[in-house]
């Protein structure tokens, strides 16, 4: 009995495995029992490559199905996997002339997971990475320093005119409103430099720190907090160089949303269940000093959570059960839901990519059969 219950601990746990990661270089049951031809050839089939190799490279020799398992592995296992690595190398290169850094990087992580002398390929993932880091860190810190001029350029921009006091209440409310605008978003800046620098994140670190520093430039602890950063990214990103910004307004795509919103139509999208929305429109809603505005943003982030949760848990049931498309359907809701959310973002990609690698074969293997006609 306890035999019998260990070895179903041990099968959902390298099911639960699975979900890691579809390719489990190295990491197969230590159990050599599990270790068949069988699981090889299921493993196989449902594009595990790299796991059904394990299986076989690990199995008894003394095993009667160590030849058929032999076999597989010369016969399907290794064209297949050659196949793969041939098809994401290519692509990696492919994206990285076209300066496409993140899918290069994706692409040549998915070769690395392919070859048995990863090296070169991680190399270059981890050279696509830093490119693609650079190039967010550019965009960014161009848009922050636009930004903050033109933030910083209000706060001259509210001296009473000739014929009003110069002690004008309602000009000095209006540039103290100014003011603590800006000692918000300093203050913002500065907590995000420190948490993306504990992420071992410097170069968006570097970009909240200048602009905390813009905004409250005589700050002791923010230059202490610049050094420190500035010595993490120093080998490996570069800043780029300062420009004359002008005031511009800065246009970005938005989604429609009304100027005003009553409490009957937040109430309303949560009854529908329509929770991103609900979201937005309660958040506007608080803003104009709604009544119970927090408890009705408390309320719709539960059921947030609650609902993506759900989703997550029923594709991994979906994965399990080998319905691939049906975990990547609830995965996709999870994500929609809580973007943010690091464990679901994840299992929707290595979904996708196992996916794609079951593409790549099932087109590689009818282009042989028509070539064999």
């Amino acid at each position: 009995m306890i035999r019998s219950v260990l070895l179903v601990l041990l099968l959902l746990l390298s099911g639960c495995a699975e979900l890691i990661s579809p390719e489990q270089a190295g990491k197969i049951p230590a159990f050599s029992f599990l270790n068949t031809y069988d699981a090889a050839l299921k493993d196989f089939e449902k594009g595990r490559i790299m796991t059904a190799r394990g299986r076989i490279m690990a199995m008894d020799k003394s095993r009667d199905d160590y030849p058929a398992a032999v076999k597989l592995l010369k016969t399907k296992v290794e064209p297949a996997r050659l196949r793969l690595l041939r098809h994401y190398s290519s692509a990696g290169a492919s994206s990285e002339r076209a300066g496409r850094w993140f899918d290069a990087m994706t692409q040549y992580a998915q070769a690395a997971e392919l070859s048995t002398q990863p090296a070169s390929l991680l190399k270059k993932r981890d050279t696509m990475e830093i490119r693609m880091r650079q190039q967010r860190m550019d965009t960014l810190i161009d848009q922050r320093r636009a930004e903050d001029a033109y933030l910083l350029s209000w706060l001259n921009s509210y001296e009473p005119p000739k014929g009003v006091s110069p002690k004008d209440d309602a000009f000095q409310r209006s540039l103290e409103q100014m003011q603590e605008m800006v000692e918000e978003r300093g203050s913002q800046a500065y907590s995000d430099a420190r948490r993306y620098l504990g992420k071992d994140l410097p170069e968006l670190a570097y970009v909240e720190i200048e602009s905390y520093l813009r905004l409250v430039p005589d700050s002791d602890r923010g230059k202490s907090l610049m050094a420190d950063i500035r010595k993490e990214m120093a080998k490996t990103f570069r800043i780029a160089a300062y420009k004359n910004y002008g005031v511009r307004s800065v246009s970005t795509k938005r989604v429609a949303l009304p100027e005003t919103v009553k409490r009957e139509q937040v109430v309303d999208l949560i009854r529908k269940g329509d929770w991103i929305k609900a979201k937005r429109y309660a958040l506007i809603y608080r803003r104009e000093g709604g009544k119970d505005g927090d408890h009705l943003l408390r309320q719709i982030q539960t059921n947030i959570e609650k609902d993506a949760a759900g989703y997550f848990a029923r594709g991994r049931v979906a994965f399990r059960q080998e319905m691939l498309e049906k975990a990547i359907e609830y995965w996709e809701k999870a994500v929609a839901l809580e973007p943010e959310n690091s464990e679901y973002v994840n299992a929707l990609q290595r979904a996708r990519q196992l996916q794609e690698r079951l593409r790549v074969l099932k087109s590689d293997a009818k282009s042989d059969s028509s070539s064999a006609q």
